[in-house]
């Protein structure tokens, strides 16, 4: 019998050691990281060499985006890490490795995006194709840090409560900001675009069409939408009655 507890303490111990480096690895990650750049209260990391005015541009995109939301504080600091390298991608993305950006609020604030090309403001998909359109690296900034945002909104417990919808959902407001266009999104929910199922496209853009649906059109505040109980169905239900 004391073999065995012994056993499961070392096991135990292994386990909290594994944990504990992973978190020291997630919150203090600048060693793996050279080249970096500020521009108000984001810094820009990546583990291959940029143009510094680039890397400043492109966080000034994301930081007035984010000046949009009532969550956000121009005092607090958030740093974002661009993994090139694929062991890095898969050191730091652990679990949701191949995503465009992991954010692990509450264990740190930090934000991990996969390899991007700064100079283009694009971020590289799994595929190997840069991503177009509204989903610029500046988007994927503003996006994984607005879970920040949330979460201290909210608490961390009920930020992972909440449903994704309400999560990614305004992640995706701030990080498209006025790129959105709210008509065609509706148009597209209305018509069973494929591209509005999440499952089939990986694209928030249902989830996005809702959220600024109560923003927008109900004129709801940030803080409510997060904490009030409404089903995602009865906000569909409410933009299918909308009047055009």
């Amino acid at each position: 019998m004391k073999f065995k507890k012994k056993t499961l303490l070392k096991f135990l111990a292994a386990i909290a050691g594994v944990f504990a480096t992973i978190l020291l690895l997630l919150s203090v990650p600048q060693p793996f990281f050279r080249s970096s750049v500020t521009a108000k209260n984001l810094t820009l990391y990546s583990d291959q060499p940029f143009a510094p005015e680039s890397g400043q541009r492109v966080l000034e995109l994301a930081e007035a985006k984010l000046a949009q939301s009532p969550l956000y504080s121009a005092e607090q600091k958030h740093l974002v890490f661009i993994c090139n390298a694929r062991w890095r991608q898969r050191l730091f993305f652990t679990y949701v490795y191949g995503a465009g950006g992991v954010n692990y609020y509450p264990l740190t604030t930090n934000v991990f995006l996969r390899n991007s090309i700064i100079e283009e403001n694009c971020l590289i998909g799994p595929s190997g194709n840069r991503t177009s359109g509204e989903r610029t690296l500046d988007y994927f900034i503003a996006h994984e840090i607005t879970h920040t945002l949330t979460g201290q909104a909210v608490g961390g417990i009920a930020y992972h409560r909440l449903p994704q919808w309400k999560r990614e959902g305004y992640a995706d407001y701030v990080g498209k900001g006025a790129a959105f266009n709210y008509d065609e999104a509706k148009q597209a929910f209305l018509a069973n675009d494929p591209k509005m199922d999440w499952a089939k496209s990986g694209l928030y853009w249902r989830f996005h069409l809702l959220v600024a649906h109560l923003l927008d059109k109900q004129h709801w505040s940030v803080q409510r939408v997060l904490e009030d109980p409404i089903e995602q169905q009865t906000v569909e239900d409410m933009i299918r009655a909308e009047k055009p």
